[in-house]
């Protein structure tokens, strides 16, 4: 049917369909010239025939853009309760040995704290 040609309408005014489509037509391919070019090529021919289309080159590096993605996703929630154990564990671990540190320092450090403190306050410490 061309523009010029008239629909085909029914008595409600909907347009009928004139031309038969069948299940089983073959589509034609979307790209029949390329079909055509590519039939009979080998297959590493095929490969750099597409490789070297930049439409194609586009839509395989959002591909591999969103590969990388999904896989860096799935490792990071794979890899979570692992390293948050670990971290876990290493600081239980550290814990002691931290609470040690800090209170040592904390009284060697502690009568020059309370002379300063005093200092501070106005009133003279009181001499030992």
């Amino acid at each position: 049917m061309t523009l010029t040609e008239e629909l085909v309408l029914d008595e409600e005014g909907i347009p009928v369909l004139t031309d038969i489509v069948r299940d089983d037509d073959e589509p034609e391919p979307a790209d029949s010239r390329l079909a055509n070019r590519v039939s009979g090529m080998a297959p590493q021919e095929i490969a750099n025939e597409l490789l070297g289309n930049d439409a194609f080159r586009r839509h395989l590096e959002e591909v591999a853009a969103t590969l990388s993605r999904n896989v860096c996703q799935q490792m990071e929630q794979a890899l979570q309760p692992i390293l948050e154990e670990a971290i876990t564990l290493a600081l239980n671990d550290s814990n002691t040995s931290s609470y040690e540190s800090v209170r040592q320092q904390l009284e060697s450090s502690l009568p020059e704290l309370v002379v300063e403190a005093l200092r501070e306050s106005g009133d003279p410490p009181e001499q030992a």
